[in-house]
């Protein structure tokens, strides 16, 4: 992809966020404004700022190089969503939990890392590639991260925000990818499938736990069609009848389907529980089949 296909589809990734927060307005019963004074994301590759090369430093280039000119902690040449969310909301890139040196967590903080799975890991780093941060992992980082701020609050420190803002903050979700790709090759889309209830099941537990500690507002994105992905059209076994006019394997994006519908779901099951709550479900799955289907409508020239 060049260089002028990738600034369209920034654009229009950020065209996606400034419809999300719309919508977190315009969800009934909603008190949300766009004025959140931070952000706290649970994540994967798509998300992470900075937290997997944290832990593990071995970044290279050519991550970076189109807008940071240099490697920024991020799995790809430019911004993120989570770069354009904040951006949007007139608020500093995050900072990933994981980094010691040079972070400011006055307005929230990352616990995203590449390869993050939703469901604890049953291997090693070593072994697969899988990160042992899973959400559960994340969402133990973000409880000790508010036990820290209460804790030092009167200290004076001066990277972290004061206690009251954990009501006042965006808290945003972007995983479950890796627990799709993860496994296809050794389960098959039939073995990858009977554990996606557990997947969605454990995103809306991690939510109610985060609204005990004072969160209102979470954005929760569903996963891109995994079917149209170059790698994995390589990767993952397929026969030609599984092809799309789009080049696009069609029972891996039906899999894809069926977890995103489970998850709008959980998510609306999770708001009666939590009335006061404002949980937006962000559709990115349209907005990239969109582009794989009709690249050259958008400016895409393959």
């Amino acid at each position: 992809m060049n260089l002028e296909a990738r600034k369209v589809m920034s654009s229009l990734r950020q065209k996606l966020v400034v419809f999300a927060l719309v919508m977190a307005i315009l969800v009934p019963k909603s008190d949300a404004k766009c004025d959140f004074k931070a952000i706290f994301n649970f994540g994967d590759s798509n998300s992470d700022t900075g937290g997997f090369w944290a832990a593990f430093p071995a970044e290279r280039p050519p991550n970076g190089m189109t807008y940071f000119k240099k490697p920024a902690g991020r799995a790809t040449d430019g911004r993120l969503i989570i770069d354009f969310l904040a951006q949007a909301l007139g608020l500093p890139f995050l900072s990933p939990y994981l980094q010691s040196i040079g972070s400011d967590y006055r307005h929230g903080a990352n616990f995203a890392t590449l390869a993050s799975t939703v469901r604890l890991p049953h291997t090693s780093l070593f072994v697969t590639g899988v990160s042992p941060f899973s959400l559960a992992i994340q969402l133990n980082q973000m409880k000790q991260f508010k036990a820290k701020v209460d804790e030092l609050h009167s200290s004076g420190k001066a990277n972290l925000p004061p206690p009251n803002i954990f009501g006042k903050s965006l808290y945003t979700f972007y995983i479950g990818q890796n627990d799709f790709t993860g496994n296809l090759a050794s389960l098959g889309i039939n073995g990858v499938k009977q554990f996606l209830p557990e997947l969605v099941s454990q995103i809306a537990s991690t939510i109610k736990e985060i609204y005990a500690l004072g969160g209102r507002t979470f954005l929760v994105l569903n996963l891109a069609p995994i079917g149209c992905y170059p790698a994995f059209l390589v990767e993952l076994p397929h026969s030609v009848s599984d092809i799309d006019s789009s080049g696009c394997m069609i029972s891996y994006n039906k899999a894809v389907v069926d977890y995103n519908y489970m998850l709008k779901e959980a998510l609306k099951e999770t708001r009666k529980d939590i009335p006061d709550a404002n949980i937006i479900y962000a559709d990115i799955h349209s907005v990239m089949l969109e582009l794989f289907q009709h690249p050259s409508s958008h400016g895409i020239l393959l």
